[in-house]
């Protein structure tokens, strides 16, 4: 028998990179306070150094959870050399990274979010944010050309009734 609840050790584990990222953002200006209280050079390059890393890293993490929707769509989602499989009852398939021509993000009527992944000569796969193993699917998109994590947050911040092309192949 669990002291807490499934649904609650979910959500902390969820939140907890950014917790811990976000942590470390005050150790990185006591460290940067450090160097200018007593003029020392290796406490303000490891005060910079950490505000830097932690900065980065935590608007990726961000970025990240908003991706990893809470919720349980149906279907898995598998990436397998260069190649995304989505297993569903009702519209799986799969698509090869080399053949992939444009990613969509779509709003649903859950109110969560839809990656539509578009093939020349291949019906548009679509796969919930919610979907088990679609967190990975980042991941997987990292080794497109001109993918840019920045257009990424702005469509997913932006009117929720609106398709958002995240990503295009050059022609």
């Amino acid at each position: 028998m669990n002291a807490f609840r499934e649904d609650a050790v979910k959500e902390v584990k969820r939140w907890l990179e950014p917790l811990f990222l976000a942590l470390s953002l005050p150790l990185a200006a006591y460290w940067l306070w450090l160097g200018v209280t007593r003029p020392s050079y290796f406490y303000l390059f490891i005060g910079v150094l950490l505000g830097l890393v932690a900065g980065a890293l935590l608007s990726l993490a961000l970025i990240r959870l908003r991706l990893r929707a809470g919720g349980d769509a149906a279907g898995i989602v598998e990436v397998r050399e260069r190649s995304i499989v989505y297993f569903s009852p009702h519209l799986g398939g799969d698509v090869s990274l080399e053949t992939l021509s444009k990613i969509v993000i779509s709003p649903s009527k859950s109110g969560s979010y839809n990656w539509i992944l578009y093939a020349p000569e291949q019906r548009p796969l679509i796969i919930p944010f919610a979907a088990q193993g679609a967190d990975h699917l980042l991941h997987a998109f990292s080794a497109l050309p001109g993918l840019s994590l920045e257009r990424l947050n702005r469509a997913l911040k932006a009117n929720r009734n609106v398709m958002h092309i995240v990503w295009q192949r050059s022609q």
